[in-house]
C-alpha cells in the first residue's frame, strides 16, 4: 500500500501513531533505507517527517499514483518534462498498476461458459482477507482524518461516543429499579447491526445520536466499520477521557461514572513483540492509559478503501503538477493521476454497479435507505443465490458513504435550514422596528447558503472532477430509468382517474402503515413507491450543499473554481434524461490476453464490430448509457416519462436556480469575447426549464399536483432532513433577480451593437451566415425572454428595456476623421415618454432628476450611459496598436493646435486646479470636444484592421495594375 500512496509525512520519534500503519520498524524507531521505486523514484522513509517536524498526515511524493510518467516509459531525459510519452496516449487496461489494483471482474452472462481468466487483483486478496482473517485489523489514526479537512467528521464521532456514554450513566442508575438490559450502540436510529432481516426494527430515538445534519458520518461509525463502534477500543477510551475532562470542567458529579476510573481495557492486552507491526489481534492491542492519538481499528479492504478515497485530499503533488501542466502547455494529464481516474472509475463500476433490479415497494429514504431494499441481481449476474435484505452490500455502501463523507461534504459545514433562517431573521431584527416575524423568500436561498463563521474551502480538481463522474455513475444508470417510469406511469394513471372522479384516493403515512403490506383496494392508495436508487437518494441531500455551496461561494470568473464545476455537477443531474441507451458489439477476449493491442487497432476493431452489430444479429451486443450534450439553444428533452424525477429532486431545481440568477450578474458581459460564454451560460441553465417542467415544479410547489405527486415530494423533502428548505417557496419570487439579470444582458447588448463599426457588423454578419442562422443573437435573447416569461410568471408583453428611436449618426467617414461631435436625437416628448430622470445640458443629473428618482417616479435607463471624456483619448483598444494611438494622438494634437481648431489648454488647468480627480478631468475633456466644429483625428491609423484592409488594397491594386 505504500508503493501504491507513498508513507505518510509523520516524525518517527512519535512511537506507533506517528510512522507509516502498514511499515514496521525495525527496532528503536529506526528509519529505513530508502526503497527504489519501479519507476526509478526513490520513496522517502515511511518514519519521514516534514520539513516543520509537525506531523501533517499527508502523503510523501514516491508512489505510484504521484509519478508523472508510466514507470515502463520514462522519458528519455530527465530535464524534459513536457514531453509526453506513448503511455499518455495508450490504454491504461494493460498497465500493470493497473491490472494490479483495478476492481475484480464481475462474473456475468457475456462471459459465462468461456474460457476467460482474469489475474486476481489486490482487492480480491484483501477481500479474502478480511473474510479468512477477520480478527487482522490495521490502525488507521484518527488525526489522519482530522487534520486532512475532515474534522466535522471526528466532531460527529465524538458525539455519537458521549451520547452513548450518557445513555449507559442513565442505564447504570435505572439497573437498581429494573434490570433490564441496555443496548448501547445497538439502540440506534435504524435499528441495531442485526437488525437488517427485514424483520420488526426498533424504535427510532426521539434523540439525534450525532450531530444534525452529518448522519452519513454517524452510519459509517455505527453501521458499516466491520465490529461496530464497541470494537474500537481507542477511540472509546479517548472520547471517554474528553467527555469527563468536559464534565470536571463544567462542574458535575460523576459518582455514575465510577467505572471510567478502573483501568482501562487497553491497559490489560499484553505487550508482545507483535506490537512493532502496523496491526494488531484482540490478543496484541497496546495502548498507555492515555490515548493522545487514537487509532481506528480497521479490516484490510477498509483500510485500503480509507486511503484511496483521502489520497486526494492528502497530497501536495497533484495540485503542482497541475500547474506546472498550465504552465509548460502539456498535453497530457500526469500518470498517477489517469492512473488513479482509471481505478476509479473501475471501483465505481464495481461497487455501485448499474442495471440492478429493485423492488420499488420497498425502497426507502432517509439515512437507512439501504435497509429494507430488495434486489433481485445485476440484469447480467449468473448468481442466483441474492442478498434480499439490502440494495447494496456493506462495502459497496462504505465505498459510496467515503466517497460522500470525504468529497461531497468534506470541510465545508452547510447551515441547517433551521439555523440559516435564525440567522436571516437576527439580521433582519436589528435593521428592521417590525413586530411581526420575518420569513425568508427563494430569492434569499444565497444569503442562507452562506456557511458559519468560517471560510470556504473548495476541494482539490481531482476531487471536482471525481464528484462529477460519480453523478454522471448515478444518473445514467438504467435501473433509474426503469424506476422512474415506472413510478412515473403510476402518477399519471392516477391523474387521469382523478379527473374522471373515478376514484378517491387515501394516501397512507410512511410511519404509520408498513410499507410492504398490499393494498386490495384498488381505490385505496398504499405508499407512494420511491423512484430513485439507494445510491442517488444517500447522496440527495448532500450533493444539494456541495452545490448550493460551490454556486454561493466559488469565484465566478474563473473557468476551473468549484462555482464551474458544481454548476456542470448540478446541470447533469437535472437533466437525466440527456443519457440515451446504445447498444455495441462485446469482443470476445482471448484466454490469458490482458492487453488490447495498440489503441488505433482497438479502436478500428471496436468501429467494425459495432458497425456489425448494427446490421446482423449474429454478434452479442451490449447497451451502454451515452451522454448527449445539449447545445445552449437547444430545447430541452423531456418528456412525462421524467415527472417523478422531477418531483423527487423539486427542491434542486429551485434553490440552485435562485442562487445562480444572484450571482449570474457578476458574469462579464460588457467584453466581446466574454459575452457569448457568459450569455452560453446562461441559455444552458434556463434551457432546462421548459414549460413542462416548470408545470410539474408549480403543481407542487403551488400544491396543486394530484395525491401521489404530493406523497413524492413530502418524502422528498423527509430525505433531505435537516436541509430541507421551506415547502412555502415559489419560482416567481425570483422576479427581481430574473428581470435585472435580463436588463443586464440586454442593455450590454444594445450597447455593443450601438457601438460596431462597420469592421464589426460585417464580421457579425459574417459569423451569423457560416452558423446557418441570421440575426441568430436577436433569436438567442427573444427565445431567453420567452423561457423567462413562462418561468416566473412575468406578463406577456413584459419588455426588458423600452423601445427607443435611434440615433440618427453622421455618415461613418466623417465620425471616422473626428468630424462629428456626437449623436444627434430629438429629445423633449420622447424623454418624458421614457420617463427618465432630468438631466443637465452636460448629461449630470439636476437636483430634480435626484428627487425624481428618490421618490421613485422616474429611473434610469442602462442606455443612457455612454463614454465621458474625448474619444480621440479613450483607452488603447483591442484591435489598436499603442504605438500607433500615441503618435496618432500627438500628431492630432499637433495639428489642430498649429490650424487653430481647437483651443490650447494648459495642462494644470485641464480640470481647473483639480488635476487629481480623474472623473472631473474626463468631464472637462467631454465639454470640450461638445464644443468642436471640426477638428483632425488620425487615430484611425492605429487600428489593425485598417491597415490589413488598406495592405489588401493596396495588393488588389498592384495585381490589377500588373496585367495593364
Amino acid at each position: 500500500v505504500n508503493r501504491v500512496f507513498g508513507p505518510w509525512n509523520i516524525p518517527p520519534s512519535e512511537g506507533s501513531p506517528g510512522r507509516s500503519p502498514l511499515s514496521p520498524s525495525n527496532g528503536g524507531g529506526r528509519i529505513r533505507s530508502p526503497v527504489t521505486s519501479p519507476g526509478g523514484s526513490i520513496y522517502s522513509s515511511p518514519a519521514s517527517s516534514s520539513p516543520s517536524g509537525e506531523r501533517d498526515y499527508r502523503h510523501a511524493e514516491g508512489g505510484w499514483l504521484s509519478l508523472s510518467f508510466s514507470p515502463s516509459s520514462q522519458p528519455q531525459r530527465a530535464g524534459n518534462n513536457n514531453t509526453p510519452t506513448s503511455s499518455s496516449r495508450t490504454s491504461l487496461d494493460g498497465d500493470p498498476i493497473v491490472r494490479l489494483l483495478r476492481a475484480p471482474r464481475r462474473r456475468t452472462s457475456n462471459n459465462a461458459g468461456t474460457n476467460n481468466y482474469y489475474a486476481p487483483t489486490l482487492l480480491d486478496a484483501l477481500s479474502a482477507e478480511t473474510i479468512h482473517r477477520p480478527s487482522v485489523r490495521f490502525k488507521f489514526p484518527l488525526a489522519g482524518l482530522s487534520s486532512i479537512v475532515m474534522q466535522p467528521l471526528a466532531d460527529d464521532w465524538k458525539v455519537c461516543f458521549w451520547n452513548e456514554f450518557e445513555r449507559e450513566a442513565a442505564a447504570q442508575m435505572a439497573a437498581t429499579a429494573s434490570p433490564t438490559s441496555r443496548g448501547g450502540f445497538g439502540s440506534l436510529p435504524g435499528g441495531s447491526r442485526g437488525a437488517q432481516d427485514g424483520g420488526s426494527q426498533e424504535k427510532k430515538d426521539e434523540k439525534p445520536f450525532g450531530v444534525i445534519g452529518k448522519e452519513n458520518a454517524t452510519r459509517i461509525l455505527l453501521r458499516l466499520l466491520s465490529g461496530g463502534p464497541k470494537d474500537q477500543l481507542e477511540l472509546r477510551s479517548y472520547f471517554q477521557q474528553t467527555y469527563q475532562q468536559q464534565h470536571q470542567q463544567q462542574g458535575q458529579h460523576h459518582g455514575s461514572f465510577a467505572n471510567f476510573g478502573s483501568p482501562s481495557p487497553l491497559k490489560q492486552r499484553s505487550h508482545n513483540g507483535m506490537m512493532n507491526l502496523g496491526y494488531h489481534t484482540p490478543n496484541n492491542r497496546g495502548n498507555a492509559s492515555n490515548i493522545n492519538e487514537p487509532n481506528l481499528e480497521l479490516t484490510m479492504l477498509e483500510y485500503y478503501l480509507f486511503l484511496f478515497v483521502r489520497f486526494p485530499l492528502a497530497n501536495t503533488f497533484w495540485e503542482m503538477q497541475l500547474r506546472q501542466r498550465r504552465v509548460g502547455n502539456r498535453t497530457a494529464s500526469p500518470y498517477g493521476q489517469r492512473v488513479y481516474s482509471h481505478l476509479f472509475s473501475s471501483y465505481l463500476n464495481y461497487y455501485l454497479a448499474q442495471g440492478r433490479v429493485y423492488e420499488v415497494t420497498r425502497l426507502g429514504v432517509g439515512v437507512d435507505c439501504f435497509d429494507g431494499t430488495s434486489t433481485a441481481s445485476t440484469a447480467d449476474s449468473m448468481s442466483t443465490a441474492v442478498n434480499s435484505t439490502t440494495a447494496l452490500d456493506r462495502t459497496s455502501e462504505l465505498f459510496l458513504r467515503l466517497l460522500i463523507e470525504f468529497w461531497i461534504e468534506g470541510p465545508n459545514v452547510a447551515p441547517t435550514t433551521k439555523d440559516a433562517i435564525a440567522r436571516y431573521r437576527g439580521v433582519r431584527a436589528g435593521v428592521s422596528s417590525s413586530q411581526s416575524v420575518i420569513n425568508p423568500s427563494l430569492r434569499d436561498s444565497l444569503e442562507l447558503a452562506r456557511p458559519f463563521n468560517q471560510s470556504f474551502n473548495s476541494p482539490p480538481s481531482q476531487v471536482q472532477n471525481g464528484v462529477l463522474s460519480l453523478v454522471r455513475h448515478l444518473v445514467s444508470d438504467k435501473s433509474l430509468r426503469e424506476l422512474v417510469q415506472s413510478v412515473s406511469g403510476c402518477v399519471q394513471q392516477r391523474q387521469r382517474e382523478d379527473r374522471r372522479g373515478d376514484s378517491t384516493p387515501t394516501l397512507i403515512n410512511d410511519n404509520d402503515a408498513d410499507r410492504n403490506t398490499p393494498q386490495s383496494n384498488n381505490n385505496q392508495v398504499g405508499v407512494v413507491p420511491w423512484c430513485l436508487t439507494p445510491a442517488m437518494t444517500a447522496t440527495q441531500p448532500s450533493l444539494f450543499n456541495y452545490i448550493r455551496l460551490g454556486l454561493a461561494c466559488g469565484v465566478i470568473h474563473d473557468r476551473s473554481s468549484i462555482f464551474h464545476w458544481a454548476l456542470e455537477t448540478w446541470l447533469v443531474w437535472l437533466e437525466p434524461w440527456n443519457y440515451v441507451m446504445k447498444r455495441r458489439a462485446v469482443a470476445a477476449t482471448r484466454s490469458g490476453s490482458g492487453n488490447v493491442g495498440s489503441n488505433g487497432a482497438h479502436r478500428a476493431g471496436e468501429f467494425l464490430r459495432n458497425a456489425a452489430a448494427t446490421v446482423s444479429s449474429h454478434h452479442r451486443v451490449e447497451y451502454y448509457p451515452s451522454y448527449v450534450l445539449p447545445k445552449p439553444t437547444s430545447p430541452s428533452t423531456f418528456t412525462s416519462q421524467w415527472e417523478a424525477y422531477v418531483v423527487s429532486n423539486a427542491h434542486f431545481y429551485t434553490v440552485p436556480l435562485a442562487i445562480f440568477l444572484k450571482r449570474a450578474r457578476e458574469l462579464d458581459f460588457s467584453s466581446n469575447v466574454e459575452y457569448p460564454r457568459s450569455l452560453a451560460l446562461i441559455q444552458r441553465v434556463l434551457r432546462i426549464y421548459s414549460k413542462p417542467v416548470v408545470n410539474v415544479l408549480n403543481s407542487v410547489l403551488n400544491q396543486r399536483a394530484d395525491v401521489l405527486s404530493t406523497s413524492l415530494f413530502a418524502r422528498h423533502g423527509s430525505n433531505m432532513r435537516a436541509f430541507c428548505p421551506p415547502n412555502a417557496w415559489k419560482l416567481v419570487e425570483c422576479q427581481l433577480d430574473v428581470t435585472s439579470l435580463l436588463e443586464e444582458v440586454f442593455s450590454q447588448y444594445q450597447k455593443r451593437r450601438a457601438g460596431m463599426d462597420l469592421f464589426d457588423r460585417i464580421d457579425a454578419k459574417l459569423n451569423a451566415l457560416f452558423d446557418g442562422k441570421v440575426g441568430s443573437q436577436e433569436a438567442a435573447l427573444e427565445n431567453l425572454l420567452s423561457q423567462v416569461r413562462y418561468l416566473v410568471n412575468l406578463p406577456l408583453d413584459y419588455q426588458v428595456l423600452p423601445d427607443e428611436p435611434r440615433a440618427t449618426r453622421r455618415f461613418g467617414l466623417w465620425r471616422l476623421l473626428g468630424l462629428g461631435t456626437k449623436d444627434t436625437t430629438t429629445t423633449g416628448a420622447i424623454s418624458e415618454s421614457l420617463l427618465v430622470p432630468e438631466r443637465g445640458a452636460d448629461g449630470k443629473l439636476t437636483d430634480l432628476g435626484r428627487q425624481q428618482i428618490y421618490a421613485g417616479l422616474r429611473k434610469c435607463n442602462p442606455m443612457d450611459v455612454h463614454y465621458i471624456g474625448d474619444p480621440m483619448l479613450a483607452r488603447v483598444k483591442s484591435y489598436e496598436i499603442p504605438v500607433l494611438v500615441e503618435l496618432t494622438i500627438c500628431a492630432s494634437k499637433y495639428l489642430n493646435a498649429k490650424l487653430g481648431l481647437v483651443a490650447s489648454t494648459p495642462e494644470g488647468d485641464v480640470v481647473g486646479g483639480t488635476e487629481d480627480n480623474a472623473l472631473l478631468k474626463q468631464f472637462r475633456e467631454m465639454e470640450e470636444y461638445q464644443k468642436v466644429v471640426f477638428r483632425f483625428n488620425f487615430r484611425f491609423l492605429a487600428d489593425s484592421r485598417n491597415i490589413i484592409f488598406a495592405a489588401i488594397i493596396w495588393g488588389l491594386v498592384r495585381t490589377i495594375g500588373g496585367f495593364f
